[in-house]
């Protein structure tokens, strides 16, 4: 008996957690099919990379206009300066009238 736990214990330590996320998924009766993809996908989402895309451009101006800025300074500007577009970007969605 203890021989059939030990090696159910081994095989349970090598079990992937994402092919134990899909079978769990597949084994539901009502599961979202792109739910579960976008949860076990290597992609990741578009907002996500838009985001890093922008954070990226900001990084590349600041570098421009201040080519003598230390690191610290650097990531503490390029924060404040997305902070401040994302404050925005909220501010202006608060802006629209839905009817």
């Amino acid at each position: 008996m203890f021989d059939n736990l030990k090696r159910s214990l081994k095989k349970v330590q090598h079990i992937n957690p994402k092919a134990l996320w899909m079978s769990f998924a597949q084994s539901q009766k009502v599961s979202r099919r792109d739910y579960t993809d976008l949860l076990t996908s290597n992609t990741e989402l578009q907002s996500v990379a838009d985001n890093r895309r922008l954070e990226a451009m900001v990084g590349e101006q600041i570098k421009t206009d201040f080519p003598e800025i230390s690191d610290k300074s650097f990531e503490l500007l390029v924060d404040a300066t997305m902070h401040y577009i994302r404050k925005k970007q909220l501010q202006a969605m608060d802006d629209i009238c839905f009817k």
